[in-house]
């Protein structure tokens, strides 16, 4: 199971992927009783034959970097097993994958996105891990923190460990603060809508200097951003935090409702109306994120925080805003095992030991990628050299353990998105762009979207007309 690809040739020819082939091409048919035959069985032991993993990781040099300290820190007690290492940095991942799939070249194990995990399981190409993880003498669910696997069931079953991610809260620049001489908010701080907004315009300025609350201010010259929400991601936030639902227990999406639609504007106004968010209207070259210390506060989650810190952001934590009520969204992203891999035992023990034993977890942990799903580690975490402080690292715990706050798209169909993530991202993004750039507002998308979204919501398919 080898591959021609080296591990920066990969990089370089990635972007030059196409598809070539659907998916369901990609994948020969499971044998029956693969899984039963695998999950009882050990992986070769240290002193056996060499074991070979081919292994597809994707992020950027960061997350290569975490990954090549779990490979040494596991080979220290598995010699004999060596990897071959395929990495994309960027969105393109997913082509890159199916690419190797279709050529016959699919990994053992990689590192998938949220996004695609329920795709790639309805299509064939995951392996469930249910009998892997039943079968580990050393796994118990109740070692783990509340909600560690949402992200990753569907249909019942668990088709992957998180390897990164956790809370999405709003993470700012306490130095940004200092300098505009605007008080920094407290660690239990959870704003409204209307105070986000009038924070944000104190922390945003044009190259003149001016803020929006300024009748000079220019919108086209921002020199720093008072606030960056996610529209990704994270945009579900924003409609439970205005009372409007997503997802209803009978599949319908209700995503024209006034709440939903007095969201969905709001999140647009942020750049279009009252200039404190980068919007597409006003384009920049400038990649606006708080690393590059030209936006005070970010939406964004746990896994960028050593990002952050690496960067020199002297880093403060709070909770997203909210209009009429609280709600609170966090999401991990895993490694998973390819369902036609000979190897299926031996990559599981490797994912494993990546995401679940405190050994290999701690190094994810360590690097500011993930906040433990593993309880043992908690405290260690929560007491780690600030910033973000003891209290601002509880928040990302808080997001998944406040029973009254936490939310996640599916959660009343006990589906992650019903496993079609990626494809309702494709939908809504021409839809989404008429949206930020101000060319429409959201009832006037609403109507037709509606139907194409319930549409990939049961069937993973793009309506076509």
């Amino acid at each position: 199971m080898s591959t021609s690809f080296s591990r920066r040739n990969f990089l370089k020819t990635s972007a030059l992927l196409t598809l070539g082939a659907s998916l369901a091409a990609c994948v020969a048919a499971p044998a029956p009783g693969d899984a039963a035959a695998t999950s009882g069985g050990d992986a070769a032991a240290p002193g056996d034959a060499p074991v070979h993993i081919s292994f597809f990781n994707r992020g950027g040099e960061y997350v290569f970097q975490t990954m090549d300290l779990q490979i040494a820190e596991f080979k220290k007690t598995h010699p004999n097993w060596d990897f071959e290492l395929n990495e994309v940095a960027g969105y393109s991942h997913q082509e890159a994958l199916l690419n190797m799939l279709a050529a016959g070249n699919g990994p053992d194990c990689w590192f998938d996105s949220v996004r695609t995990t329920g795709m790639l399981a309805r299509k064939g190409v995951v392996e469930p891990i249910d009998d892997y993880l039943e079968a580990n003498l050393d796994f118990n669910i109740d070692n783990f923190t509340d909600n560690t696997f949402s992200c990753q069931t569907f249909d019942g079953k668990v088709w992957g460990i998180p390897w990164d991610s956790g809370a999405m809260l709003i993470f700012y620049n306490r130095d940004l603060f200092d300098q505009a001489k605007v008080e920094q908010p407290a660690a239990d701080a959870w704003m409204t809508w209307d105070e986000i907004i009038e924070l944000g315009k104190k922390l945003t300025f044009d190259l003149d200097g001016n803020t929006p609350n300024d009748s000079a201010f220019d919108p086209g010259r921002v020199k720093q951003y008072g606030f960056a929400a996610d529209t990704g991601h994270g945009r579900q936030l924003y409609m439970w935090g205005n009372g409007a639902e997503i997802i209803n227990g009978d599949m319908t999406m209700p995503i024209d409702t006034p709440e939903f639609t007095e969201a969905m504007n709001w999140l647009a106004d942020l750049g279009l109306k009252h200039y404190i968010s980068p919007t597409a209207k006003y384009q920049t070259a400038q990649e606006i994120t708080l690393n590059s210390k030209n936006v005070a506060m970010q939406h964004d989650g746990v896994w960028s925080m050593g990002e952050m810190i690496n960067a020199g952001i002297n880093l403060g934590m709070m909770m997203i805003p909210y209009n009429t009520q609280k709600a609170s969204y966090g999401q991990y992203s895993p490694m998973c095992v390819f369902k036609d891999s000979e190897k299926k035992q031996e990559a599981f023990e490797f994912i494993y030991f990546c995401t679940a034993d405190p050994e290999g977890q701690k190094i994810i942990i360590d690097r500011g990628q993930l906040q433990p799903t593993l309880k043992s580690l908690r405290d260690e975490y929560l007491n780690g050299t600030p910033p973000p402080s003891k209290d601002e690292r509880q928040l990302a715990f808080d997001v998944f353990e406040n029973k009254e706050t936490y939310r996640w798209p599916g959660d009343k169909i006990k589906s992650f998105w019903n496993g079609w993530y990626q494809p309702m991202i494709d939908l809504w993004n021409p839809y989404l762009d008429d949206l930020w750039i101000g060319s429409k507002r959201w009832e006037e998308i609403s109507a037709e979207l509606r139907p194409k979204a319930e549409a990939v919501l049961a069937t993973g398919e793009i309506p076509t007309a």
